[in-house]
Formats: C-alpha cells, sequence, structure tokens
C-alpha cells in the first residue's frame, strides 16, 4: 500500500512490522505494514458506553414490565416461574451491563495511554541530534 492510498486518519502513526516486509527484518512477508491509530481505542470505548446505556435501559425496562405481576397473578405457579426468570435476567444483563462499563474504561485508557506514548516516542525522535543520526543510517543503508 502507498502512501497515497493509506486513509489521513490511518497517518497517525505507521509501523512496520520486521517480520511483516522484506526489509532485513527476518520475515518473509509482502511488506505490508501495521497502521495504527488512537481513533480504534476511543471509538470502541464509545461503543461498550453505549452499549452499557443500552443494557442499564434493558435491566430497567425488564423491571417495569414486571411490576405488578405478583399482585394480579397471586397464587399463579406461572407468578413464580415468571419471577425467577426475570431474576435471572436481571442477573445476565447486569453482568453484561458491568463489562461494557469496564470495556469503556479500560478502552479509554488505552486510547490516552496509546496518544502519549506516540507523542513521546514522537519527541524523541525529534530531539537533540537523533533525527540526523536516523537520517544518516537510512542513506548507509
Amino acid at each position: 500500500m502507498t502512501d497515497a492510498q493509506i486513509p489521513p486518519q490511518s497517518k497517525e502513526a505507521h509501523i512496520l512490522l520486521a517480520s511483516a516486509g522484506s526489509g532485513g527484518g527476518g520475515g518473509g512477508g509482502g511488506g505490508d505494514a501495521h497502521k495504527a491509530s488512537v481513533r480504534p481505542w476511543t471509538t470502541a470505548s464509545g461503543v461498550a458506553g453505549e452499549l452499557h446505556q443500552g443494557m442499564d435501559s434493558a435491566v430497567r425496562d425488564l423491571g417495569h414490565a414486571h411490576d405488578g405481576i405478583k399482585t394480579g397473578t397471586a397464587g399463579f405457579a406461572s407468578a413464580a416461574a415468571l419471577s425467577g426468570i426475570l431474576g435471572g435476567w436481571e442477573a445476565r444483563l447486569g453482568a453484561v451491563r458491568a463489562a461494557c462499563q469496564h470495556l469503556d474504561g479500560a478502552l479509554k485508557e488505552a486510547g490516552v495511554k496509546f496518544g502519549e506514548n506516540e507523542a513521546a516516542v514522537k519527541a524523541s525522535f525529534e530531539g537533540a541530534g537523533t533525527k540526523s543520526k536516523i537520517d544518516d543510517y537510512s542513506r548507509a543503508r
């Protein structure tokens, strides 16, 4: 893939894996590069946050749907069965809700750390004399 084919949002970081290229990394790959950016982390975090909110609504709606069942169906065996089913679904949906909430935070944190790491690496290469040393090395190859 040439630079012209890489979408602008993907140009934030362009990493060539040693095993993917023919640049002497020992691998026999076809020269494909691994492209990484902050965007997938923040996008995934947003999706997890939306799922958390959706599960929160689902648990509330499920509870409201069962309001009044015990008073209107007292003595029926089906009322006890419905109550047991409700508890099971509340537990399942609650577990999914908690997992989505955890993922939202964890993915957000990963995106922040990724961005901070990218900035630090970029700054280290732009530091005193590093760029010229890299350029000298590239020309020597």
